[in-house]
C-alpha cells in the first residue's frame, strides 16, 4: 500500500476483499485519535477479535494501543501476533 500524503497524527488504510476502493481516513483535528474494533467469527458468533486506540496528549505526545480480545498467540514464522477462531 502506498504511504498516504497528508497525514495528521494517525491514519488508516485497509484492503478489504470484495471492495474496489481502500477504506482510508484519519481525524480532522490536530488532537484527534481513532477508535478501531476488529471483529471476528468464533463458533458462529461475532466477537470483538481486536482494539485499537490512538490518542494525542495535550503534551503532544502520540499514544497507539493495541488489546486483543480473543486468546491470541505469536507465529512462529514471523513472531506476528495471532488471533485463530473456528467460524
Amino acid at each position: 500500500m502506498p504511504s498516504p500524503r497528508v497525514v495528521r497524527n494517525f491514519w488508516i488504510s485497509a484492503e478489504v476483499d470484495g471492495r474496489q476502493s481502500r477504506l482510508t481516513g484519519g481525524p480532522r483535528a490536530k488532537d484527534g485519535g481513532i477508535t478501531l474494533r476488529l471483529y471476528q467469527r468464533s463458533s458462529g458468533r461475532v466477537k470483538t477479535a481486536l482494539r485499537v486506540e490512538c490518542r494525542a496528549a495535550s503534551d503532544g505526545t502520540l499514544r497507539l494501543d493495541v488489546e486483543p480480545a480473543l486468546p491470541w498467540s505469536t507465529a512462529k514464522k514471523n513472531g506476528k501476533l495471532r488471533i485463530e477462531t473456528k467460524r
